[in-house]
């Protein structure tokens, strides 16, 4: 009779043991045969007994691994995140200082944003007016590479802190522009500030006011009734005493003094180009 290999399996089972809470898993034993005469040899394959804390702990551990690869992944989304560099303001690039593939380290400067929705420029005023001058004046502005316009400026900011040269000092103001069109950044811009206002004033040129605050005026003049005789004037002419308003880079306001139908005179070295000439002296009627 041929030989016949014969597998017979069965379960020993699973049970729970009282009052240990411990739950013992046993696996499954093999009885292998050779042959009718049913000797052959037992093997215990597994045997695996896992305690209530076990498990606890597996899972905390898994947990703990699952946590751990979130984390990384919010680690690399930052990283990500990183490589997009976003200006801090809304404009326009002026300026750039770096192209794709270069390599960038702290502090590097890639490029410069101009926000030219509005320009500022500041200027540099003397000691003597700086008192003069506030937050919200108006400023009147040209520039050399704008012909035939003029533009209007707010004063924004007086500094406080001066710059001394060559015995002067100096304070920085800064004006805005809102109505840029024709301006660029770097321009040349010249600035006048209005520090104090007349309208329809009678007004001389500044080379005709002479220390005291005198007139030089013609004998036929309304005004010249109101002559100084103490004053050596040139013959056909009187030194007449002014008071003085609000006063430009050209002109000087008089209060009073004088009269419209005047006709002035002053020295011929500060000459402007509203005047014209007369008997060897500059003279401007008014």
């Amino acid at each position: 009779m041929a030989a016949r290999l014969r597998v017979e399996q069965f379960k020993i089972g699973a049970f729970a043991r009282q009052g240990g809470g411990q739950r013992q898993i046993v696996g499954f034993k093999e009885i292998v045969a050779a042959g009718d005469d049913e000797q052959g040899w037992q093997i215990d394959v597994e045997r695996q007994t896992l305690s209530g804390e076990e498990l606890t702990e597996s899972i905390q551990s898994a947990s703990e691994s699952l946590r751990s690869a979130e984390i990384s992944m919010q680690n690399q989304q930052d990283n990500m995140s990183n490589y997009t560099i976003t200006s801090p303001i809304s404009g326009t690039i002026i300026e750039k200082d770096a192209k794709a593939g270069d390599a960038a380290k702290a502090g590097d400067t890639l490029c410069i944003v101009y926000d030219l929705s509005y320009l500022e420029m500041s200027i540099n005023v003397d000691e003597l007016q700086i008192s003069s001058i506030s937050v919200g004046q108006k400023v009147q502005i040209t520039a050399d590479a704008v012909q035939d316009k003029t533009y209007v400026g707010t004063v924004t900011r007086v500094s406080m802190k001066g710059t001394a040269n060559g015995g002067t000092t100096t304070y920085p103001v800064t004006i805005r522009i809102d109505d840029t069109d024709g301006l660029r950044p770097g321009m040349n811009a010249n600035a006048e500030i209005v520090i104090a206002e007349a309208g329809n004033a009678l007004a001389v040129p500044n080379a005709a006011i002479v220390r005291g605050g005198y007139v030089l005026v013609r004998q036929d003049s309304p005004s010249a009734v109101n002559a100084d005789d103490s004053m050596s004037a040139p013959e056909g002419y009187v030194y007449v005493k002014v008071k003085t308003g609000v006063s430009d880079d050209n002109y000087t306001q008089v209060t009073s003094g004088l009269s419209e139908s005047d006709t002035i005179a002053y020295d011929p070295s500060s000459v402007s180009s509203d005047s014209y000439y007369d008997d060897g002296g500059y003279i401007m009627p008014f």
